[in-house]
């Protein structure tokens, strides 16, 4: 424990004694870089010593140290922070920083600061808030942001559990361009009110692709100890799947294991501390290596662990599996193994997913948010921890996605680097029943509600192949920015969305219809789920799943629609009519 102490105002008496502390405490590291000489070392301190804003550090009345506190209009500045040998590891210059920067958060301003390369004091500020913006030869430059206020989490509603998860930074190196991209979507997180109680973290954390294995573990050692040296993770434990950028080859996936040996050793054989799960309390987490070298490399993934680790933990209440590859495209990004689990892994895998009632395939990759469903089971897809770049840019956002757990089920909040809540979703969706909806007036689009829509009758003959309308929107003098309605040979559900005259429409598909046969779909427009918010059933009560698309958006770009046509476009009865019969269209408006 450290004593009592306190700042005080420097006299020139004190100018060689501080300056001889100095040069015991400093000058070793000063040599290291070449930066030591006597002159240059009176001259340095005398500069700093005769500044404004420079502080006495008394203990117990004497003094011990010293520190500049420069404070202008845009900034506080920390330089000269000097505490004599014998106090160091004592805890008092933690707690003095603490005191400075209470200060400054008072003031409302950033603080920055400068340390020689190889500090250990580097590891001090990164613990408190400071982000390394550059660097040079001889030092690294700091900055601890402005405060800002706080982010409210997302709480159980009773007995659950609350936790973060975001993935892909492909960081790790001092210096380089996500190192501060990364850093910003850390500030978001640590804004959070409580705290997340764990972490998930979906893959790419370091940028990898190396055939040198120390390389591999200086990037490892940079990210947990530098870039995430703000996270205590005894008290905030964190789990992480493996990843293309740092399980790419046998020597990554040992490295990995060896880095993250607290991880459990219960996977598969050969997968141990790759693949696992986690339980705790009522909530399994399953963890999937998508690329196991085993099994073939990127975009494969082993499925019957996971079916056995989901029966043998049937009673949890929630159940999440998280893995590194989407299984269904992002953002029309698609490609198997490369951008997502290969075909003759996807359908094995989320046929597990779906009988073993889990909720959720937590996955990243995709430089993106999406959010889709697909019988019943969500994928959430958050890769936007850090990478500069996005899929596609000018759309997606670096983010990461704050996440309730509890007996109504899953709801989150997608939180930019400014701490910005950009999307939400509260999952499974409460859908009134089809008894109580009615005619196309209740239809009525907005970002803060749902629409649905039933469609019955009787599909047209085999043969048809032209375009057949359900529904269609009107817009007078332009193209309708929305179509419902059956494509092709196959009688396909197929929506369009036009919202931007002039532009290019984008097209969701859905399952086929049987030609000469009842039907009876269920469509629901949700703007809060991006592309992945146009969804189908095809039974009253049965699950439901996202049409396929290849957009980056969905309907929060329509506006207000009123003005419908049932079997025809808006051009007439000859505008893609449709071909079967007994048509009849009910919808609902309902809150997300």
């Amino acid at each position: 424990m450290t004593e009592t102490w306190s700042f005080g105002p420097v006299s020139e008496t004190d100018f060689e004694p501080l300056l001889a502390l100095r040069t015991d405490v400093m000058r070793e590291h000063l040599e290291r870089v070449g930066r030591y000489t006597p002159e240059r070392s009176r001259r340095t301190f005398r500069t700093h010593f005769d500044e404004p804003g420079t502080r006495l550090i008394l203990q117990k009345g004497i003094r011990v140290g010293c520190v500049g506190f420069r404070r202008s209009d845009q900034e506080i500045r920390i330089d000269s922070f000097y505490l004599d040998r014998r106090l160091h590891g004592s805890g008092l210059g933690t707690t003095i920083l603490k005191a400075l920067l209470a200060e400054a958060d008072a003031a409302g301003l950033p603080v920055r600061l400068e340390v020689l390369n190889g500090s250990k004091a580097d590891r001090l500020y990164l613990r408190h808030g400071f982000v390394k913006l550059k660097e040079d030869e001889i030092e690294g430059f700091y900055e601890r942001p402005a405060p800002s206020r706080s982010i409210a989490a997302l709480l159980p509603r009773g007995p659950g559990h609350q936790f973060v998860f975001y993935g892909d930074a492909c960081s790790g190196v001092a210096g380089a361009p996500h190192e501060r991209t990364f850093a910003g979507v850390n500030a978001a997180v640590r804004r959070l009110v409580p705290s997340p109680e764990f972490i998930l973290f979906l893959g790419d954390e370091i940028a990898g692709y190396t055939a040198d294995a120390e390389a591999l573990r200086g990037q490892w050692r940079h990210w947990l100890d530098a870039e995430m040296a703000w996270l205590d993770r005894r008290a905030t434990p964190m789990w992480h799947t493996t990843s293309n950028h740092a399980t790419y080859d046998t020597m990554s996936e040992d490295v990995f294991r060896e880095v993250h040996d607290h991880l459990p050793h219960n996977g598969p054989p050969g997968q141990e501390g790759l693949s696992y799960w986690v339980r705790r309390g009522d909530l399994l987490m399953v963890f999937v290596h998508t690329l196991w070298t085993g099994l073939g490399g990127e975009g494969h993934v082993e499925t019957n662990w996971l079916r056995a680790v989901l029966r043998q933990h049937a009673d949890a209440r929630h159940k999440l599996v998280a893995g590194h590859h989407p299984v269904h495209p992002v953002n029309g990004f698609a490609g198997a193994y490369q951008r997502d689990v290969g075909p003759e892994h996807a359908t094995a895998f989320w046929d597990v997913l779906v009988e073993g009632g889990v909720l959720a395939y937590l996955c990243g990759h995709i430089l993106a948010f999406d959010v889709q469903a697909h019988r019943g089971v969500l994928q959430i897809c958050t890769a936007g921890a850090g990478t500069a770049h996005r899929m596609p840019e000018g759309i997606e956002y670096l983010h990461a996605v704050q996440a309730a757990l509890d007996d109504g089920g899953l709801r989150y909040q997608v939180l930019d680097a400014d701490g910005v809540v950009r999307e939400s979703l509260s999952w499974p969706l409460e859908v009134p029943s089809v008894e109580h909806w009615r005619g196309l007036e209740e239809a009525r689009f907005g970002r803060d509600r749902i629409a649905a829509f039933r469609f019955t009758g009787h599909a047209a003959p085999t043969g048809t192949s032209t375009a057949q309308t359900l529904l269609s929107a009107s817009r007078p003098g332009r193209r309708a920015p929305f179509w419902v309605g059956l494509s092709g040979p196959a009688q396909r559900l197929t929506v369009i969305l036009e919202p931007e005259p002039g532009r290019s429409p984008h097209y969701w598909l859905g399952p086929s219809v049987t030609a000469d046969a009842p039907f009876d779909i269920q469509l629901l427009v949700h703007p809060g789920m991006g592309p992945g918010g146009l969804l189908y059933r095809l039974s009253g009560d049965g699950p439901w799943s996202s049409l396929s698309a290849a957009s980056a958006w969905g309907a929060e770009r329509l506006d207000r629609l009123d003005d419908w046509s049932v079997g025809h476009g808006q051009q007439g009865p000859g505008d893609r009519a449709f071909l079967g019969r007994e048509l009849a269209v009910s919808a609902a408006t309902f809150d997300p």
